[in-house]
C-alpha cells in the first residue's frame, strides 16, 4: 500500500509540473508539529532592495519608553551629605538602608504588594530622611523600577532634602490634569520622583479622592513600577495620612527612641493597622554601643 501511495504522488507531481504549478507541500503526519513557512524570494528589480528594518529589541518601547522619557536629574553629592542623604552609593553608611531595602524587599515580594507608605507617629522621627534613603538604594538595584511619592502634602520637604529647586505643585497631577510624564522626574535609570512643591491647605480631601486613586492606578500600569514609596504625614497630627492609606499595600512606621511615647506608637500601629499592613517599624535615635543609631544622623 505505501507503495502504491507513493507512485501516485510522483505521478501527481509529474502532471502539475508539466501544467507549471507548484506542488502542494505534503500533508504532515498526525501530532507532528507544522513546518515553518518559507518566504517566497523576491522578484528581480533593477534597483537595489530596500533594508528591512530589525524588530525593536525587547524592552525598548513601550513601558521602557515613558521611563526614558522622564527628565533626568542630578543629584548634588555634597547637598546630599548635608541631608544624611547618604545611599545614593554603597559604602559603609548607605549598610543599614541597603538592609532595610533588602528587608523590605523580600516582605513585599512574598506577599505580592507594590505600594508602600512610610509614616511616623509624630514630627521629627526620620521619616522622609528614611523614605529617600531607601528609595536612592532601591535606585541602585538595575532589575527594579521604583518610584518616591512627596505625599506630605501640608510640609513637602523631599525635594529640598535632595537639593534640588521647589517644583511645581503636585495637585494637578493627582486631579488628572497633568499627566506623570509632565511631572515626573528620573534619578538614573530607574527610580522616578513625584514631588510635591507648595504647601496644600486642604490636602485630606485630594489624597482620599477617585481622581487620585484613578492617577496612581493610570501611573502603575503606564510605568510598572517595581515598588511605589509614599512619603506621608505623620498619624497623629491630622487626617492626611489616614486619607491615604486605603490606596497602599502596606506601611512601615517610624518611631524615635528618645522622643517617641509608647502610647503614641501603640496609637499609630492601631490606626495604620485599620487601614493596611504593617510592615514593620524601624527604630531611629537607638543608642548602641558608644554612639547614637539615627537615620538623621547617619545610621538607621
Amino acid at each position: 500500500m505505501e507503495k502504491l501511495q507513493a507512485a501516485i504522488e510522483i505521478a501527481r507531481r509529474k502532471r502539475e509540473a508539466e501544467r507549471g504549478a507548484a506542488p502542494p507541500a505534503a500533508a504532515a503526519p498526525a501530532g507532528a508539529a507544522p513546518a515553518a513557512a518559507v518566504p517566497a524570494a523576491p522578484q528581480a528589480d533593477d534597483g537595489p532592495q530596500a533594508p528591512v528594518s530589525p524588530s525593536p529589541a525587547p524592552g525598548m518601547g513601550g513601558t521602557e519608553g515613558l521611563w526614558q522619557a522622564l527628565p533626568e536629574t542630578r543629584l548634588d553629592p555634597a547637598m546630599l551629605v548635608v541631608s544624611r542623604i547618604l545611599s545614593q552609593s554603597a559604602s559603609q553608611e548607605s549598610t543599614p538602608f541597603d538592609v532595610l531595602r533588602t528587608k523590605i524587599l523580600y516582605q513585599m515580594r512574598q506577599n505580592g504588594w507594590r505600594r508602600l507608605a512610610i509614616t511616623s507617629p509624630l514630627p521629627k522621627c526620620g521619616k522622609t530622611t528614611t523614605a529617600v534613603n531607601l528609595a536612592l538604594a532601591l535606585g541602585r538595584q538595575p532589575e527594579l523600577r521604583s518610584m518616591l511619592f512627596d505625599f506630605d502634602l501640608r510640609a513637602p520637604a523631599v525635594a529640598q532634602m535632595l537639593g534640588l529647586p521647589q517644583p511645581s505643585s503636585i495637585a494637578p497631577l493627582l486631579r488628572g490634569e497633568r499627566g506623570f510624564a509632565d511631572h515626573g522626574r528620573r534619578i538614573g535609570a530607574n527610580l522616578a520622583l513625584a514631588l510635591s512643591g507648595e504647601a496644600q491647605t486642604d490636602p485630606t480631601r485630594l489624597l482620599m479622592s477617585d481622581a487620585t486613586r484613578d492617577t496612581l492606578a493610570r501611573i502603575q500600569e503606564d510605568y510598572a513600577p517595581d515598588i511605589m514609596i509614599f512619603d506621608l504625614p505623620s498619624i497623629l497630627i491630622g487626617d492626611d495620612a489616614r486619607a491615604f492609606l486605603q490606596h497602599v499595600d502596606c506601611a512601615l512606621i517610624l518611631a524615635r527612641a528618645d522622643q517617641t511615647r509608647y502610647g503614641d506608637f501603640d496609637s499609630c500601629e492601631r490606626e495604620v493597622g485599620e487601614y493596611t499592613n504593617v510592615l514593620g517599624m524601624v527604630l531611629n535615635g537607638y543608642r548602641h554601643g558608644d554612639g547614637l543609631v539615627d537615620v538623621e544622623r547617619g545610621g538607621a
